[in-house]
């Protein structure tokens, strides 16, 4: 579908539209970029949400102890896993160290992060988007390089990604365009078959 022709689920308000707070949350994420202004005018529908969903999300993408760059990395490859094409094309300019290698193979199930904390970070986020969090294996990794209040800012960041990319998926808020950024072979919440689409579905 093209974005001439796409009809998403929950349509955007203008900038127009916006109350002063919200307005300034969408200038800012003009600037942050993940997410995108797109997105808090979707959530713009209900400003209150949209503003505290926010405030949230900087304090736990942006903020905290945990490297920025280490939770941009598993926000794509949890996009990916959850296979949110929105969220998964989103960059943050502040993970500009994060390598298109890195982007292009971070889902992908036989590939590793040289990293031996971001690698236990992401197969934290792979285990808690996948199943429900609680291998061992990955608890004796995780707790090697992260205290327990970091490992709270993570499954809090992860889950709110996880969610987050349902809720984009849902509202189908723009067209994904001709060329795919998830890569074929990415990790999947569908497992190996492909998720089932209503037929008048406007998701594209």
């Amino acid at each position: 579908m093209s974005s001439a022709t796409h009809i998403p689920n929950v349509p955007q308000i203008s900038d127009d539209a916006a109350d002063p707070g919200l307005r300034d949350v969408i200038e800012r994420a003009k600037v942050t970029k993940s997410p995108p202004p797109a997105w808090y005018r979707t959530m713009g529908q209900n400003p209150e949400v949209a503003k505290a969903f926010a405030g949230y999300w900087d304090m736990l993408h942006r903020g905290g102890t945990v490297p920025h760059e280490i939770k941009e990395l598993a926000r794509i490859q949890i996009a990916q896993m959850v296979g949110c094409e929105f969220c998964a094309r989103q960059t943050s300019p502040l993970a500009a160290s994060i390598t298109e290698e890195e982007k292009r193979s971070c889902a992908l199930a036989n590939w590793e992060h040289p990293d031996p904390k971001t690698r236990a970070a992401l197969h934290y986020a792979r285990t808690l988007t996948l199943d429900d969090g609680r291998d061992r294996e990955v608890y004796a990794e995780l707790k090697k390089f992260y205290s327990n209040a970091e490992i709270i800012e993570l499954s809090a960041f992860f889950c709110l990604t996880a969610g987050g990319n349902r809720m984009a998926k849902s509202w189908s808020i723009e067209a994904h365009g001709e060329v795919p950024v998830i890569p074929t072979g990415a990790m999947s919440i569908h497992g190996t078959e492909e998720p089932k689409v209503s037929s008048h579905s406007t998701v594209s």
